[in-house]
């Protein structure tokens, strides 16, 4: 009679750890939904359109951790004055500033009452015509978030528009590649559609040759130009262990932020000097083609 008790008060605990399981299993699958675009700033210049040069500054924000990353923000924008700004892996809740404006896509919000919303977050001077977010449409491990991109339009003087992509590529996937190639066909959907400039920049996780190869193919279907003369930094997904680089097959030498262009000469590069992030960001200078 005890065996029987005992092996019934077994099942009835594996039964309430498996629903326990199954609720948390649910709750971080929720929680990673994201809710939508909202705008985070208001933009500073009435101007209808964008310089025919435009600065460009990309930054993985690396969620915040350091909590030197919003003063060495503000710093940057205040220095450099870039036109346009893209952070991944950002909040909403970045900086209260008058020089820049700026819409945010949330992609994961942490799975706890009140819990902070990461995503991807594209400032700039001028207010954009259009402002579309990119859900990946598979999640990281297959459950976690979805990688998200950003879309804004911007008015630029010639009368062109121009097509500005902040990119958060998939990362965990070593061999089959099927979730990267799904969002890039996603990015490459919308970006054929326009016929005007494009600026496509982000942190593109190309830490292998054949996930580099993917991000060019696309690159080339869509006639995007890499920006390729940056000088020394950039960030790269340089692990310390030579066994699990060999596995995953990472090359310590391959950049993981990049930037491409159409309609676009480049004259200046810089892998700036601020170390909040795990990630250096980088600033592209560019003309329109037609100035």
């Amino acid at each position: 009679m005890w065996n029987t008790i005992a092996q019934r008060l077994k099942g009835q605990k594996l039964r309430n750890e498996l629903r326990v399981f199954l609720l948390i299993l649910i709750y971080l699958t929720l929680s990673c939904r994201g809710g939508g675009v909202i705008q985070v700033s208001e933009f500073p210049e009435q101007k209808r359109s964008l310089p025919g040069t435009i600065t460009l500054v990309n930054w993985n924000a690396q969620k915040f951790l350091n909590p030197q990353f919003t003063d060495d923000l503000q710093t940057l924008i205040e220095r450099q004055k870039p036109d346009i700004v893209f952070l991944q892996e950002s909040h909403a809740d970045l900086l209260q500033m008058r020089q820049i404006g700026g819409y945010f896509a949330e992609g994961w919000s942490y799975p706890w009452p009140d819990g902070t919303t990461i995503g991807v977050l594209t400032l700039s001077k001028v207010a954009p015509d259009r402002v579309e977010p990119v859900p990946s449409k598979y999640r990281e491990f297959s459950l976690a978030a979805p990688k998200l991109s950003l879309i804004t339009e911007h008015s630029l003087p010639n009368g062109e528009t121009l097509l500005a992509v902040n990119v958060h590529l998939m990362n965990f996937e070593r061999w089959r590649l099927l979730k990267l190639r799904s969002q890039l066909d996603e990015l490459k959907t919308i970006i054929e559609k326009h016929r005007g400039p494009v600026l496509m920049a982000g942190d593109f996780n190309t830490w292998s040759e054949k996930r580099l190869g993917l991000v060019e193919g696309l690159a080339e279907q869509l006639e995007l130009k890499e920006v390729t003369d940056f000088p020394p930094g950039r960030t790269t997904a340089d692990m310390h262990f030579a066994c699990l680089n060999w596995l995953f097959g990472i090359k310590k030498d391959l950049p993981l932020d990049r930037v491409y262009h159409r309609g676009f000469t480049n004259h200046s590069v810089q892998v700036l000097p601020y170390d909040s992030s795990d990630h250096k960001p980088i600033l592209v200078t560019m003309t329109l083609q037609s100035e």
